[in-house]
């Protein structure tokens, strides 16, 4: 069975699931951003992962434009969000990216992800300070400050073992 690890990472969490990913399948890892169309011959299992932005995924403008290449294989979709994943956060992304027909034919996972403030820019680091002020509950005040790292290689665990039952 051949595959490839399609992703889109700002700050490098998405980038670090991709690798141990790839490290784990054998599947070669591509920055969506380096390779806008990367060659899909051949490839019968297709993973994209992607940061969370506004509610949904980055990368769900790539997955719309190349759903014809990519519909036929078997595409596991995973996202990553400074969020802590459940099942109805879960959906909740995959609704907000994707429209049903899509939606419906892909497998969806939610990986937690990393937030640091210092990856921000000077900006984005003043406005996170001064909503942390007035964020009442003390847990997301304090991980717009302070910051969160919830990435994990056990977390791809589910999807490395459904990959495997693929075979």
């Amino acid at each position: 069975m051949k595959g490839i690890i399609l992703y889109m990472s700002k700050h490098g969490s998405t980038r670090q699931y991709a690798d141990w990913i790839s490290e784990e399948t054998g599947f070669p890892a591509i920055d969506l951003k380096k390779d806008k169309r990367p060659d899909l011959k051949d490839i019968d299992v297709v993973i994209i992962g992607s940061w969370i932005l506004s509610g949904r995924m980055v990368a769900h403008e790539w997955i719309g434009k190349n759903w014809h290449r990519i519909e036929k294989k078997n595409v596991i979709v995973f996202s990553v969000s400074c969020d802590v994943p459940d099942e109805e956060l879960s959906k909740k992304f995959l609704d907000a990216s994707f429209p049903y027909e899509i939606g419906n034919r892909i497998s969806f996972h939610s990986f937690h992800g990393r937030f640091r403030k210092e990856d921000q820019n000077i900006l984005l680091r003043g406005m996170l300070n001064f909503a942390a002020k007035w964020e009442k509950e003390g847990d997301l005040a304090n991980n717009m400050v302070l910051g969160i790292d919830g990435v994990k290689r056990e977390n791809i665990k589910e999807l490395i073992d459904q990959i495997k039952g693929l075979q």
